[in-house]
């Protein structure tokens, strides 16, 4: 479960920093007395190889996140007894 969590993490950060090194864009904040009127633009752009490369990697980092949460989730659900160095010390002397 944490080599899948971490294989997101990294998938992420390198389909993210891919996606960032190759743009050109800019950015835009506007500040207004009404709030309502303040706004951020940010305009990105990557183009050949390194655009398809960070979209997938970006892609299958946000996929593994959500298997990591449901993994986690079902082993919540679960108890996740047999796990406990507790307890496995406790049956090894019931024999």
């Amino acid at each position: 479960m944490r080599g899948i969590l971490v294989t997101a993490f990294v998938f992420l950060a390198i389909g993210i920093g891919v996606l960032f090194a190759f743009c050109h864009g800019n950015t835009h904040v506007q500040f207004a007395y009404p709030l309502a009127g303040s706004s951020v633009h940010i305009g990105m752009t990557t183009t050949g190889v390194p655009a398809v490369i960070g979209f997938v990697l970006t892609i299958l980092g946000a996929f593994l996140l959500v298997v990591a949460t449901v993994i986690a989730l079902f082993t919540m659900r679960r108890g996740n007894v047999g796990t406990d160095p507790v307890k496995r010390r406790e049956n090894a002397f019931e024999e």
